[in-house]
């Protein structure tokens, strides 16, 4: 359950709704925040807020808080993202990011932590922009466990649809389509729809930058 819930976050990632992170960051003394829901379809699903903020050139710091609205656990985490080289607006580049999350039960009892680590490809030309994450999980007490994902996204104007795949070593793979709409700069509306073992997972938000 709580890696499940890890592998949607990703404050520092391509941009809501996108799972996969890229090798990007905002410039110095800028950032965003992230508010989605996301759940299987019928039930109440997960609430998450994540900021994002660079201090320095190439280097991203993020936080989450996420409620799930049933069982009412709570996340809470950090993570760092740096840069092995700059964005590229035709080519490649590539990053490293590592997070740690811990989950909270009710009445505060404690529900383990997960920590995390992911290298992180983006390639971006003229047809689009893909990405690509290789990575590990710990569960406390729990072996480490690697973790994979794929995505590309293209842009039509303010409009950006992608399609994305990725999964936890021994778990199903997630299948994901989704597009996020800026309507003004620096603000944009997104949604997804993805597949797991049959099941529809669903999720919808927003973004600003600051």
């Amino acid at each position: 359950m709580l890696a499940a819930l890890c592998m949607a976050w990703s404050p520092a990632h391509a941009g809501r709704p996108l799972t996969v992170d890229d090798a990007g960051v905002d410039e110095v003394g800028q950032g965003h925040v992230e508010v989605w829901w996301e759940g299987l379809r019928g039930q109440r699903g997960t609430l998450y807020a994540a900021p994002a903020f660079t201090p320095v050139e190439g280097l991203e710091l993020g936080a989450l808080l996420a409620r799930d609205v049933g069982e009412r656990h709570t996340l809470q985490g950090v993570q760092a993202k740096w840069l092995w080289s700059p964005a590229q607006a035709d080519g490649c580049n590539a990053a490293t990011s590592a997070g740690i999350t811990h989950r909270r039960l009710p009445q505060g009892h404690s529900g383990g932590s997960v920590v995390a680590l992911n290298m992180i490809g983006t390639c971006a030309a003229p047809w689009g922009v893909a990405n690509a994450n290789l990575g590990a999980l710990r569960e406390r007490g729990q072996p480490w466990r690697g973790t994979w994902g794929v995505s590309l996204e293209h842009n039509w104007g303010a409009v950006t649809p992608h399609v994305e795949a990725f999964g936890v070593q021994h778990g199903a793979p997630v299948f994901q389509a989704g597009a996020r709409w800026e309507w003004a700069p620096g603000r944009q509306v997104d949604a997804t729809v993805g597949r797991q073992q049959g099941r529809t997972l669903l999720s919808v938000g927003f973004a600003f930058g600051f």
